[in-house]
């Protein structure tokens, strides 16, 4: 035997018989159904509409055992079992996976709990065979693959009965079994033909099968080939199943685990291949002389096999009681290994949906952040346009408090005679005293108002002939020795009606005394002075000349909008670090004390700072000056078990700092 041979050749070498051609009596290949695919994709389709659906797990486990996929399966069995820890078909599967990890002790033990719990095993029967097959239990493994082949003959199970035959050494039945396989060109069949006849003795055989399934690499097998005739039962099935040949502590430790062998009808008992006691060879008496003596060598010898009986037995007892000391403090490692890979396996599931929960925290963060971006940005348009609608307004009202530059004079109201005419009149009529006016009711409501404006009385406010005479005089901007008003004309005078030449009286205007002509003006009362002030400025009377000039309100517009700061710069956009968030903001600084006692080195000498998220507060850490420092940030706190993601605020969004006490 060549010292290099490795023990795992013979499955890895036939596992590439597979891809490559068959007998030439076996050319046509039919594409095998997969029931047990089709009914796991059915189960899947279960769990993705109810992941707690216990029945569906258990059914997933077992079709993923099935097909060779055992860490899907214990993946599968270990959450129906954190949801019902006492289903007995739990543990069966359980034993499934264990069976194709190549644990059978474990996976007997099992398969002996569930049946304890009331679950038949009729259902189990093939992989509970082939478990005692893989500790040598010949007898108790052929009745299992034959309660399989009658409740499911399909091929595997005829293959494992034909291999289990094949290892007892009964190779013409397990030719019976592999028959209707063979004559479908079944390669997996033509493999179990192979090491059946190794196994018996027929290596030739087997190096043919091997090298028409191979071509030249087949003879690579003939090392295992000859190698498995000498092996024993346990040995055998652990080479033909997992091309394992060496027995290694693993799988004595493991053997040690299976119960008590149930008995089969004409068995006296079955010992376990991998725990036989060594048996002490007690030398025969040896004569040494003949006549009396020979009484008492007899009577010695037969105290001495008792005694020798006897320490058999003891040793078998100690040795008994080791054994099962072993098993449970075996079975009691394995069910800690178990629980804290249930635990790991959780602590898993957790920080996946954790991190599931951040992503979606996430992507909803930037969902709002953009709903708020695209809200502001519609705010600022609206406020531009009703500020140019209001600017357009004022302009308007403006222009409109400003006297026409065409604009005739007022006309005399209605009952007045013409200039002559008044003043004749007014000549042979006593002036009123000053501040006893009479007003007129057909005076219209801006002279009105202009009465009633403190404390200066204006041309045209009095009440006296004389006054209505003087309002309608327009004196030029020349002979008063100012400039005119830009883009004015001076008003044309109003056509005054020629009386006759001998009928007009000389009328000294220029000597009258203009200030004892003026009435003394009315005070106004306290609680109404204010509105008729407003209301005259309204109708253009007494008008502010910067309100009045559109230019001047321009810039002083202009300059209010440069006093008010613009929030983009501000507030312009920066790179945070969110390490929490809470309704009340007053919570915030104690979240802050959390995290800096989680990681004092990293939150040493930050600022916290907040800012409102819809009905919450975010909790941030920065600004940073790149998002690649945020994300570093983020990295080094999460090392220290803070969950954060790296975040940028908008432009203009307010940030606040917190007060931590």
């Amino acid at each position: 035997m060549n010292s290099n041979f490795r023990p795992r050749l013979g499955a890895a070498m036939l596992a590439l018989a597979v891809s490559v051609a068959l007998p030439a009596a076996a050319q046509e290949v039919v594409q095998p159904a997969t029931p047990n695919a089709d009914r796991l994709a059915e189960e899947m389709r279960t769990l993705a509409r109810d992941p707690r659906n216990l029945r569906a797990l258990v059914s997933a486990g077992e079709f993923s055992a099935r097909l060779n996929d055992p860490a899907a399966a214990a993946s599968f069995f270990a959450r129906a079992q954190a949801i019902d820890p006492t289903n007995p078909r739990v543990l069966a599967g359980q034993a499934m996976v264990m069976v194709r990890m190549e644990r059978p002790g474990e996976a007997l033990r099992l398969f002996g709990e569930a049946e304890r719990r009331g679950l038949s095993m009729e259902d189990y029967a093939s992989d509970r065979g082939l478990a005692y097959d893989l500790i040598g239990a010949q007898p108790q493994a052929l009745r299992e693959h034959r309660v399989a082949l009658r409740r499911n003959p399909d091929d595997e199970t005829r293959r494992r009965l034909a291999l289990s035959l094949g290892i007892g050494g009964n190779a013409g039945e397990a030719m019976v079994v592999l028959d209707p396989l063979l004559r479908r060109s079944d390669r997996a069949a033509w493999r179990a033909r192979a090491f059946i006849l190794a196994m018996n003795g027929d290596a030739a055989g087997a190096d043919k099968i091997a090298a028409s399934m191979m071509g030249g690499v087949g003879t690579a097998l003939a090392p295992f080939f000859r190698r498995l005739p000498t092996l024993n039962a346990a040995d055998k099935a652990f080479a033909v199943h997992f091309g394992e040949l060496r027995k290694t502590p693993a799988r004595i430790a493991d053997a040690q685990l299976a119960p008590p062998l149930p008995r089969v009808a004409g068995e006296t008992g079955v010992a376990l291949a991998s725990a036989e006691l060594p048996r002490r060879v007690v030398p025969a008496p040896v004569e040494t002389r003949r006549g009396p003596t020979l009484t008492n060598q007899a009577g010695r010898s037969a105290v001495e096999r008792r005694r020798e009986r006897e320490q058999r037995e003891e040793l078998a007892r100690r040795a008994a009681a080791e054994t099962e000391a072993r098993r449970v403090a075996e079975a009691r490692t394995a069910q800690e290994r178990e629980t804290q890979r249930l635990a790991e396996l959780k602590t898993q599931q957790e920080r996946e949906a954790l991190a599931a929960r951040q992503r979606e925290a996430e992507q909803q963060a930037a969902r709002d952040a953009e709903a708020r971006r695209v809200a502001e940005a519609l705010a600022r348009e609206r406020a531009a346009a009703e500020q140019a609608a209001r600017d357009v307004e004022a302009q308007r009202l403006a222009a409109a408090s400003q006297p026409s530059a065409t604009e005739p004079p007022a006309a005399a109201p209605a009952g007045i005679a013409p200039v002559e005419t008044q003043v004749t009149q007014a000549a042979a009529t006593p002036l009123p005293a000053p501040g006893f006016g009479t007003t007129s009711t057909s005076e219209s409501p801006p002279a009105q108002a202009a009465q009633a404006t403190p404390p200066a009385p204006r041309i045209g406010g009095e009440d006296n002939v004389i006054a209505r005479i003087i309002a309608g005089v327009t004196i030029p901007a020349s002979e008063l020795g100012v400039e005119p008003m830009p883009n004015r004309r001076p008003p044309e005078p109003a056509p005054v009606a020629q009386p006759p030449a001998a009928a007009s009286p000389p009328v000294e205007i220029a000597r009258a005394e203009p200030s004892k002509l003026r009435p003394e003006p009315a005070k106004p009362k306290p609680e109404t002075a204010k509105p008729e002030a407003a209301k005259a400025g309204a109708r253009g009377k007494a008008v502010d000349p910067k309100a009045a000039d559109p230019k001047a309100k321009a810039a002083a517009t202009k300059t209010a909008a440069k006093a008010k700061p613009d929030p983009a710069k501000t507030e312009p956009a920066r790179q945070w670090v969110q390490v929490a968030g809470g309704a009340n903001v007053r919570d915030l600084p104690k979240a802050w004390q959390g995290l800096v006692a989680k990681a004092p080195a990293e939150l040493k000498g930050r600022q916290a700072w907040t800012t409102p998220l819809r009905f919450t507060n975010r909790l941030l850490v920065g600004p940073f000056k790149t998002p690649g420092e945020a994300q570093t940030f983020v990295n080094a706190i999460g090392k220290k078990g803070i969950s954060a993601f790296a975040w940028t605020s908008e432009a203009g969004q307010k940030i606040e700092k917190l007060s931590v006490k």
